[in-house]
């Protein structure tokens, strides 16, 4: 029996047995496909989370004052040591009110040292005095002593020649008898005495030395001592009480400005705050469980978030010691909700341009060892 031809089908069958056959397989591997390039390409597992490491400096006030300028505004760009601003830290009047204290205070002090030297010119004209009461007596003492010595003298020859008896003598005053013995104890006294007002005298003499060198001689109208320490307190004052100029500690951004021109200030009390125009470190977190604890030896694949992602290489820096609480924006949009993770420090790739706060997410890769 000859076959018979094909009996010719319309194209729409064709299409039909397609969408019941084999469109759905296609479809179905196509699915498959685009799910596990999405999964390669965009979707990381967030087992391993981080932060572009974000520096922010607050310069402060280390005095309370006023601020009188501010030469920035926000986001504008600064280098190192620019000028950003000037703090005045002492109202004009009470710095004039703080010098005249100073020059009273320096005033008062000149007067009681006058009143000091002229108790010191007083005790210098005693001293003078006295020095020169004991020149006097010991003058005296000394013509008393030649006295004495012709006495003593004139006595011995008495009794040597027996015209009086040993132990008396007939004075210069016929009422007067004096002996040998007398005479010698007269003439001792006199020596002694002549002795210590010498030596009396020369002490007088080195303390008015030592006052004369003092100044304690002569009262001058003006202490250049008084006045060189009114000028070195009003150069402190103007020291410590001068402008102080803000200046950059980096180059950066000026990324917020707590105080405006005007505004008293507080010590410790923020005026700006400064951040680097990059960052050179990621804060990674593992998440627990802790199934590995990862090396310095370890690389990490960093992939960032943005609508172009990029991914590259890093190395670990340093690994954490205990687990700190994990920003709660990295994990979830549940800000209520706080986990704890092992940090990491990872080095920001050459090739990889990221800004400081930017989330990115980390997968370790271990070393072979």
């Amino acid at each position: 029996m000859d076959s018979l031809p094909p009996i010719p089908a319309p194209r729409g069958h064709f299409l039909r047995e397609f969408r019941i056959q084999s469109l759905p397989l296609v479809v179905f591997v196509a699915v498959v496909v685009a799910i596990f390039y999405i999964w390669r390409t965009y979707v990381q597992p967030l087992h391993v989370v981080g932060e572009v490491e974000a520096i922010r400096s607050n310069l402060i006030s280390i005095q309370d004052g006023t601020l009188v300028e501010l030469r920035v505004d926000r986001f504008d760009q600064v280098a190192k040591d620019q000028p950003l601003g000037r703090i005045t830290t002492i109202d004009p009047a009470t710095h004039e009110a703080s010098l005249r204290v100073i020059e009273k205070d320096m005033k008062l002090m000149q007067a009681r040292m006058g009143l000091d030297k002229v108790r010191n010119l007083d005790s210098f004209s005693r001293l003078r005095i006295e020095l020169l009461t004991e020149r006097i007596a010991l003058g005296i003492a000394q013509a008393r002593v030649k006295q004495a010595e012709s006495e003593l003298q004139r006595t011995k020859r008495l009794v040597e020649l027996k015209i009086i008896p040993y132990g008396v003598a007939q004075g210069p005053n016929q009422n007067n008898i004096f002996g040998v013995e007398v005479a010698q104890r007269d003439l001792e006294a006199l020596q002694v005495e002549i002795v210590q007002r010498t030596k009396l005298i020369a002490e007088l003499e080195q303390q008015i030395k030592a006052m004369e060198q003092a100044g304690a001689a002569q009262i001058a109208p003006t202490d250049p001592a008084v006045d060189e320490a009114i000028r070195a307190q009003q150069e402190q004052l103007a020291l410590t009480e001068k402008d102080v100029v803000l200046k950059a500690p980096y180059d950066g951004t000026v990324s917020l400005i707590c105080k405006r021109p005007g505004e008293k200030l507080t010590r410790g009390e923020p005026i700006l705050v400064l951040s680097p125009s990059g960052s050179s470190r990621i804060v990674g977190y593992i998440r627990q469980p802790l199934t590995a604890i990862p090396t310095t030896n370890d690389t990490v694949q960093v992939k960032s978030r943005s609508q172009h992602r990029q991914i590259a290489i890093a190395r670990i820096l340093k690994v954490g010691t205990q687990l700190e609480l994990i920003n709660p924006a990295l994990i979830s949009l549940d800000s209520n909700r706080l986990e704890f993770g092992l940090p990491i420090l990872v080095a920001v790739p050459e090739n990889m341009h990221l800004m400081p706060g930017e989330f990115v997410d980390l997968a370790i890769q271990v070393s072979a060892k």
